[in-house]
């Protein structure tokens, strides 16, 4: 192929029948990429690559290696470009490697037997995907996933510089997807053109070089994976509200869902709670006042705290400080501001040293009645102090001052959504 990107397209129309799917879309693929198409159901994902591999026709321009699609003969077309497709009738009782081999007739003269290198090709191809022990199988007594990596099989085979997948791992489980897309993104950094329609955003995240989104047919994003698939993206694209985080193994970015209930019918402004947290005591109390419908935002946190990397997931709102140093005094104002924002603030009692103990003076300023103290099951609030009793003293004086006290999640969301006192099972004993 030539030194240009070997696909192509401008001003892209293709559709069925008269009606247009993908309307005047721009792209061009690169050689040794990996290329996710994403998008909604009936956005046009599928129609693109079928327009691309030539399979329905388009209007436009449309190049493979600088030549329009629709001037290759199909010889031609067939050694430049592989197609996997969702999935394939299967009407006659081949074998697997008999469908293997039909990939290479194409690179064979008219009427001429396929070569002792077609076979190795073909053998190295059921290799890779895993399936050599069903080279004799009919494809008729294949799985839905067993069938999709013969597919894939042919296709690499076909040994083409171009590789169009329309979701290759749909039917597949989880072991074969991570295998499959890591043998993908291996073909595309040996120098091949790899694009696939994606329907599992996350392996897209994973596994892409680059992502196209695709919405009613027209290009809405396009980009690296974490700059396309943002929480503000899907929502406007999908209509979904999600995290995103990082993967621990591969620092990637990944979408976590969320199950959001509204607080009430709606009608009322969500009520506004603040968590004082640190050491990792705050992280399911996050989660659990974000899942109940509360607009929480957090306080002070170490950017190597656990409480962090939650609040950070969900998008809530914090005040990081580097770890084990004393506290600025920028960031107590800010502590301050919040706090007076807050309808209620909610004390996660954790380990308080000379470092992070102005926090609790801050609350103790604090009208007693915003805020809810949770001191888990077993726990006494000495053992938590690291301050030779100041920190303890601290925590009993705001019981005594008239904070609520609670043992339980439940039992803040008792005393949030209105009833003073927290149920008897959920009270503490005050040191």
């Amino acid at each position: 192929m030539n030194g240009q990107d070997p696909v192509r397209a401008q001003d892209l129309v293709a559709g069925y029948g008269t009606g247009e799917i993908v309307k005047s879309v721009n792209f061009s693929f690169a050689k040794g990429t990996f290329t996710g198409i994403i998008g909604p159901n009936g956005s046009g994902k599928t129609t693109l690559l079928r327009a691309i591999s030539r399979v329905i026709p388009s209007c436009g321009i449309l190049e493979l290696d600088g030549r329009p699609v629709n001037g290759y003969a199909p010889a031609e077309l067939g050694a430049l470009l592989g197609f996997v497709p969702q999935d394939e009738e299967r009407p006659f009782s081949y074998t697997v490697l008999q469908v293997v081999l039909m990939s290479r007739y194409a690179r064979a003269s008219r009427f001429a037997s396929l070569s002792p290198d077609d076979y190795a090709r073909c053998y190295h191809a059921l290799d890779r995907t895993g399936i050599t022990h069903l080279k004799d199988r009919s494809i008729r007594a294949l799985s839905g996933g067993e069938w999709q990596r013969v597919l894939i099989a042919r296709a690499l085979a076909q040994d083409t510089p171009v590789i169009l997948l329309d979701e290759p791992t749909s039917h597949l489980d989880l072991a074969h997807q991570a295998g499959i897309l890591t043998l993908v993104r291996d073909l595309a950094r040996s120098g091949r053109t790899v694009v696939g329609v994606f329907h599992d955003l996350n392996l897209a995240l994973q596994y892409c070089d680059r992502l196209l989104m695709i919405q009613g047919g027209h290009i809405v994003a396009d980009g690296a994976p974490g700059d396309v698939l943002t929480p503000e993206k899907v929502r406007e694209v999908y209509g979904a509200e999600v995290v995103a985080t990082s993967h621990p193994a591969t620092g990637r970015t990944i979408l976590v869902p969320l199950d959001i209930r509204n607080n009430g019918d709606g009608s009322l402004e969500k009520q506004k709670v603040l968590v004082i947290s640190g050491g990792g005591s705050g992280g399911d109390l996050l989660r659990f006042l974000c899942h109940n419908g509360y607009s929480v935002s957090a306080g002070i946190l170490a950017t190597t705290d656990s409480d962090y990397a939650v609040a950070k997931a969900l998008a809530i709102l914090c005040i990081p400080v580097l770890p084990f140093s004393q506290i600025p005094a920028h960031a107590l104002e800010k502590l301050r501001r919040l706090a007076a924002q807050a309808d209620r603030i909610v004390l996660s009692v954790h380990p308080v040293g000379t470092g992070n103990y102005p926090v609790l003076e801050i609350l103790q300023g604090m009208d007693p009645g915003r805020l809810v103290i949770h001191l888990p099951d077993g726990r006494e609030f000495s053992s938590y102090d690291f301050t030779r009793g100041k920190a303890a003293a601290a925590y009993a004086a705001l019981c005594t001052a008239g904070a609520s006290c609670t043992r339980t999640c439940d039992g803040i969301l008792t005393i949030l959504d209105g009833n003073t006192a927290p149920p008897p099972e959920s009270s503490v004993n005050r040191p």
